[in-house]
């Protein structure tokens, strides 16, 4: 992954110190370099898949194939309806019209003080509204009365529901990753549906010091899996050394050496 090279909504895998060391691997345990390149690079895009949001329980204390379950997903879509009840204050939509029509789309007062800064009554203004009111990561900000919005019941959850559909969207961008490396890792088919559309890819190249797989992925909400992927590297590269040292004791004992 090129230093400096990212931002929130792209990450890309192609990590030298990780890369070199599998390389090494390769060469110390006599395998396949390119094979095992290629297995490194599927089993780290399907890691960085696991440790991107949403999941119920970390990564890092469950085994098993699975990038994520329906479980997380209904997470993230509860976390979306959270955040957007932040920036906005829904209220029943016969409201909503007669605070419009009195306020004649301006601010609503109560009291002799502002109360709200208006009535949002189309989708247009609803969407900018959020998009302006997200922190560098994505997330709404707390935003305190007298400046939330009032927005009808209707509206609201038109636009809710399809927030929420975008979720899982950066998951399956890792596993697009990891498919292209011939990986075959479980998911939810509410991860499995954004496929088409994820923007995720994978790929194997050969310079002066050997083999090195790339993996790149584009979404909202990478940003959160920045600060655990020096975690998901280290963790990947004791894996595969462990791995290589119990292929090697089998195919020692196997051909009837003595194994220590």
């Amino acid at each position: 992954m090129p230093r400096g090279k990212y931002n929130q909504n792209n990450v890309g895998i192609d990590d030298s110190v990780f890369q070199k060391r599998a390389v090494k691997l390769a060469r110390k345990f006599k395998v396949d370099e390119k094979q095992f390149i290629k297995d490194q690079s599927r089993l780290l895009s399907r890691d960085a898949a696991r440790y991107t949001p949403p999941y119920v329980v970390f990564p890092g204390s469950t085994k098993g194939t699975s990038i994520g379950s329906k479980e997380d997903i209904e997470l993230g879509e509860w976390a979306i309806d959270e955040d957007l009840r932040k920036i906005f204050e829904v209220l029943p939509d016969d409201v909503i019209w007669k605070e419009h029509k009195y306020s004649k789309g301006g601010p609503i007062y109560r009291h002799g003080q502002i109360r709200s800064p208006g009535v949002i009554t189309d989708v247009f203004t609803l969407h900018r509204w959020h998009r302006n009111n997200k922190n560098y990561r994505g997330r709404t900000k707390n935003l305190k009365r007298p400046g939330i919005p009032w927005v009808g019941e209707s509206l609201f959850y038109e636009y809710l529901k399809s927030q929420q559909a975008s979720v899982g969207m950066a998951k399956a961008c890792f596993l697009k990753a990891s498919l292209a490396f011939g990986g075959k890792p479980a998911a939810t088919p509410k991860i499995k549906r954004h496929l088409a559309r994820a923007s995720g890819s994978g790929s194997m190249k050969k310079d002066k010091d050997g083999y090195k797989g790339t993996m790149i992925a584009k979404a909202e909400g990478l940003y959160h899996l920045m600060s655990k992927l020096p975690h998901v590297r280290r963790d990947r590269t004791k894996k595969a050394e462990k791995r290589l040292e119990i292929l090697t004791r089998a195919a020692a004992k196997a051909a009837g050496f003595k194994v220590v």
